[in-house]
């Protein structure tokens, strides 16, 4: 990441200053010190911003009291006693964890409603080389700390057979 960021910046530098020519003055002004401090403080400002982005995305605790999200500031917790099964979404990249009905009050999951999903992101869906086995280490997580809540069926089956496969309907 940091290399593309480098690219980026020097990219920028290249075309603007040295190719069109613009601030081409300021740069022969400062010197060497212009052509090396422009990128490294669009690098500077592109990282700060990256770091203060990727803070906003909360982290995946499980343990023996349920799931949680980790913020920096805050913790956002479900009990296992309020967890009725815990699926993956079709491509894995998504937590669900549905909760049993009547848990939530005012939520949709009364008795015979639908279930109130919460929704955990496992990052890139499509591109995912960085981590291929997080999802087999959260299912191995919920085996262990609460046994039976983890289910491979799909929350909302198809009706009419699995779609591609070319099954009659």
């Amino acid at each position: 990441m940091l290399g593309l960021v480098i690219l980026e910046g020097l990219t920028v530098f290249v075309f603007n200053v040295l190719i069109a020519g613009y601030g081409m003055e300021s740069m022969g002004v400062l010197g060497v010190g212009g052509y090396v401090g422009l990128p490294a403080f669009g690098a500077v400002v592109t990282l700060l911003s990256l770091f203060a982005i990727v803070r906003l995305h909360p982290g995946l605790r499980i343990d023996a009291a349920g799931v949680s999200k980790v913020w920096p500031a805050r913790t956002q917790a479900v009990r296992w006693a309020d967890i009725d099964n815990v699926r993956f979404n079709s491509r894995r990249s998504y937590l669900l964890l549905v909760l049993k009905p009547g848990v939530r009050p005012g939520k949709p999951n009364d008795p015979g409603g639908a279930p109130v999903v919460l929704l955990h992101s496992l990052g890139h869906s499509v591109w995912n080389r960085r981590r291929p086995t997080h999802p087999d280490l959260i299912i191995d997580a919920v085996e262990r700390f609460a046994p039976g809540k983890y289910t491979v069926e799909p929350l909302y089956p198809r009706k009419g057979g699995a779609k591609g496969t070319g099954a009659p309907a």
